[in-house]
């Protein structure tokens, strides 16, 4: 969608850095994204307007953005986003399945306002109490750890000094135990907090409950129609592990700038799938890593045409499957206009329930006594791949992993600063929550050091290179 010549003339006129045509070309993106922040943080979060312009949409992302007006339809549950208050990019919300851009919305029902479960943790939100027994040596610095955390929420504690970290929940579960769980104002426990890219270890989860019923393989090609209606395609030898590890050989750049692809997918395409799904091939399947949304998006479409499922059994696969066997009761997975999951990118969930997932793959695939994932798939999950030189597999990251050998760090890593680090050895997850565009604002790095040391964890550096 381009702008039209008048329209046009105006972004000219709000190009203020030299960006011209990258102004001019993003409109439509810009336009999205200010309509699909507002669709998931009003009628699913329960914020105002004000609040997202200062953070998601203030001028730390784009100063740009605050020219592009929005108009907020309770009614339909639509927000409708453009300069000059023009319509230019719809949202639209369906209770359930949160927001979309270019689908009508379906009422705005109630944002999702859930108390904590008083019972102990993991079944309840409860802090856990202290173990019967310490072990000599090796109690929790509890000074050491309140501190570090204290700290998270301060400005430049854990990067530039002068910028604000926004974060917004520190999580951390030891030896299986909930032992600190702190928030900023406005957040608690159960709101729903956006993924970015954490999702994509989501999807692999998905994936593997199908692969456990004998939907899919991680073999399988001929994927997608679009791939295999002209023979010689040479996309139709892409496989599901090959989706799953980034090693399509797809030309998707991974650009969050102006001029690259996830912006354009997420906010201005009907359907991310196909948006990526379309891209040519650069190199032969499984030849080399890189890291791509657009083949997480592409997987989450495979999955959905090989489950055999009706549009409305897909619709509530991941509550059914995943959610609600593990009492994720806060988790909303958005979906696009053609009804995939951006498995990439949209996933929002409270900081306990990130930190159950957490645990869920800490332990094998399993929660509270119950097998959620095949331990042989979380293995999978478990062992970084050579082609990522240690880093990657299965849409997991990994820190001082080594190829072929199960990592002893595994790390769900989104955009603006979510993160969940997971230690399997000793039950470890932490899980930090925020929202900055400007990645010298949060050091996750030197974070996790002051945890790990008041925790007593050997845990090895970061390695990747996202």
């Amino acid at each position: 969608m381009r702008p039209q010549p008048f329209l046009a003339a105006l972004l000219l006129s709000l190009a203020a850095c030299g960006q011209v045509q990258e102004t001019v070309d993003a409109a439509p993106v810009a336009a999205g994204l200010v309509a699909r922040t507002l669709c998931t943080a009003v009628f699913l979060q329960g914020r105002t307007e004000e609040d997202v312009r200062l953070y998601e949409l203030g001028p730390k992302l784009d100063k740009r953005l605050g020219d592009f007006k929005a108009d907020i339809d309770r009614q339909k549950g639509e927000v409708s986003a453009g300069p000059l208050g023009l319509a230019f990019m719809t949202a639209g919300h369906k209770p359930g399945l949160g927001c979309a851009v270019g689908r009508p919305g379906d009422g705005a029902g109630r944002p999702l306002t859930l108390t904590p479960d008083p019972r102990p943790w993991p079944q309840g939100d409860s802090l856990s109490p202290p173990p019967a027994k310490a072990v000599p040596g090796k109690a929790i610095d509890a000074k050491g750890l309140d501190l570090a955390i204290a700290d998270a929420f301060k400005q430049g504690a854990y990067g530039n000094p002068e910028v604000d970290p926004v974060t917004r929940s520190i999580v951390i579960v030891h030896e299986g135990r909930l032992i600190r769980s702190v928030h900023a104002r406005g957040f608690h426990a159960m709101t729903p907090q956006y993924s970015a890219s954490m999702a994509k270890t989501v999807s692999a989860a998905l994936v593997g409950i199908l692969a456990a019923e004998g939907k899919i393989s991680p073999g399988d090609k001929g994927l997608l129609p679009e791939w295999t209606a002209n023979a010689g395609d040479p996309r139709a030898g892409i496989s599901v592990d090959n989706l799953l590890n980034m090693e399509s050989g797809l030309d998707f750049n991974e650009d969050y700038g102006a001029g690259g692809d996830p912006a354009r997918m997420l906010y201005a395409e009907n359907s991310a799938a196909l948006f990526a799904a379309g891209k040519p091939r650069r190199e032969a399947p499984g030849s080399r890593f890189y890291y791509s949304s657009g083949d997480t998006n592409i997987l989450m479409r495979v999955a959905r045409l090989k489950s055999g499922l009706s549009e409305q059994a897909w619709n509530q696969f991941p509550r059914a499957a995943l959610f609600q066997p593990m009492g994720l009761r806060t988790a909303v997975f958005e979906q696009d206009a053609e009804g995939d999951f951006i498995g990439s990118t949209f996933l929002f969930m409270g900081a306990h329930d990130w930190a159950r997932f957490g645990l869920m793959l800490a332990d094998g695939g399993q929660f509270h006594d119950r097998q959620i994932l095949p331990a042989e798939w979380v293995e999978r999950m478990s062992t970084p791949t050579a082609l990522s030189g240690g880093r990657y597999s299965t849409q997991t990251w990994f820190r001082g992993g080594v190829p072929g050998q199960k990592g002893k760090t595994l790390e769900l890593a989104g955009f603006g600063g979510q993160y969940v680090t997971i230690v399997p050895e000793t039950r470890t997850v932490i899980v930090r929550l925020g929202f900055q565009p400007d990645r010298s604002a949060w050091d996750q790095q030197r974070f996790l050091k002051r945890v790990f040391e008041a925790l007593h964890v050997e845990a090895p550096a970061e390695n990747r290179a996202d």
